[in-house]
Formats: structure tokens, sequence, C-alpha cells
């Protein structure tokens, strides 16, 4: 097979897969209809089933690399710092961040969440973990040098990205109501709102 061959390849799979994360965004797994990708792709739909052995796994890989993007991010951000309470400031912004310029991976584990994660592949639940695994790691060290109190992580966890998600994904519907002064705080004071309540309630006075 020549250069140009794997070339091209790689430019149908990458156009697949592009597509395929915006309209899993738009419809969910359900609501996405492969003739709408082959036409929004501009492939048929032998190419797509070429590249991705069917809706499920194709969901898989667009789900898990959108997952996976924003924790390695997160990851990296939070291990360049030192402080409990700075890691969990680069948690906090990091994810907004990443989430915030690609609203297709808030919208789409929104959909998830809101049917119970149902259609949920195993290898994304698992970058949402590693994402859990990093809180996680940030309240432990915090409480054990007596910076933070006792508490769950996991709620801890919904409350962040939960609000986070709930910002990004609400913005056109926001954005459409019409008012004469701004409705809600930008992304930077959306982002130091979010981490001055979360960090009130949990550091030891």
């Amino acid at each position: 097979m020549s250069f140009a061959t794997l070339n091209e390849m790689n430019k149908t799979f990458k156009k697949i897969l592009n597509n395929a994360s915006e309209l899993f965004a738009e419809k969910g797994y359900e609501g996405t209809i492969m003739d709408e990708l082959c036409i929004r792709s501009g492939v048929n739909k032998a190419s797509i089933y070429y590249h991705f052995k069917d809706k499920s796994n194709l969901y898989e890989v667009v789900l898990t690399k959108l997952f996976s993007e924003v924790a390695d991010q997160i990851i990296v951000a939070v291990s360049s710092q030192t402080a409990p309470l700075e890691k969990l400031k680069s948690f906090i912004e990091t994810f907004a961040q990443e989430t915030y310029q690609n609203k297709q991976m808030p919208a789409t584990l929104m959909r998830e969440i809101a049917s119970g994660g149902k259609n949920m592949p195993i290898p994304a639940r698992k970058q949402m973990q590693r994402i859990l695994q990093t809180l996680s790691s940030i309240l432990k060290e915090g409480a054990e040098q007596q910076v933070f109190k006792q508490v769950d992580p996991l709620t801890t966890h919904f409350i962040i990205i939960g609000s986070l998600c709930f910002f990004s994904t609400s913005e056109p519907m926001r954005q459409a109501i019409e008012s004469e002064h701004p409705l809600d705080p930008d992304l930077n004071s959306t982002i130091a709102e979010i981490y001055s309540l979360i960090s009130s309630a949990i550091i030891l006075n």
C-alpha cells in the first residue's frame, strides 16, 4: 500500500471521527443515524465500517478520545502543582477550560448521565474514572496534610463536573434570553466562583 493511500485513509478516518463526534454530541447514541453521518462526512457506509467495526465501536472510539483528552490535560496540569489547594484550583480550571473549548465532550457526557449511562462504553468510563481518581488523590492529600476536611470525593466530583458541564452546554440557551445586562458570569468568573465555593467548604478552619 502506498503512502498516498495510507494518508488518504487517515484523512477519511479523521473526517468520520470528527463528524461522528458532532453528531453524537447533538443527538446522542440512539439518535445518531449512520446515513446522516455518511452525508456529513462525504463517505459511504462501507468506508465507515471499514474504519470502525460498527456504530457501537465508533461511539466507543469517539467517547474514549473525547474523555481521555480531558483526563490527560487534567493530570498533567495537576501534577505541575505541589500544594493541595493549588492542585484543586488547577483541576477545576483545566476541566473548565478543556470542556469549554470542546463542547462535544460535556454535551456527550451529560447525555450519557441523563440516560443512566446505558450506552457508555467501558473504555470511556475508565477515562472518567481517571478524572475522579485525580480529584480523590487531591482531596486525600489535603486531608492528610490537615488542609482539607474529610469529604466524599464522588459528591465533590459531581458538584465540580456537573456545574461546569451544565455551564458549558447551556450557553446557547442563556445567550438566547433577551436581557439588557449579562445574565451570567463568563468562564473565568465561573471557575473562580466554583473554586471559591468548593475550597471554602472543604478547608479546615
